[in-house]
């Protein structure tokens, strides 16, 4: 299992920080052609205590995961959580 700490600002996945991406991000990459993958770990709503899923992606080249996060300039920027796991069509 996953260990995931919140530090001051800082997401840590075992002990490694997480990087920041929103859909519009992932949509680059795709319209560039840059690899990457997905997958989907569960994590503890901090709003409702209700386990959810987020989706945690991974992109050549670079050192650290991404999470999802909504936009900040039309959202929350929070991390997107998902109540049951998509399905992957």
């Amino acid at each position: 299992m996953y260990e995931v700490f919140n530090v001051g600002k800082t997401i840590l996945l075992d002990g490694k920080p997480l990087s920041l991406v929103t859909p519009a991000g992932v949509e680059g990459w795709i319209e560039k052609g840059i690899p990457h993958s997905y997958r989907y770990d569960q994590v503890r709503d901090p709003l409702d205590g209700q386990m959810k899923y987020r989706c945690l992606y991974e992109k050549d080249g670079a050192d650290v995961p991404f999470v999802l996060v909504n936009d900040p300039d039309s959202g929350d920027g929070r991390v997107i959580l998902f109540d049951q796991k998509p399905d992957p069509s």
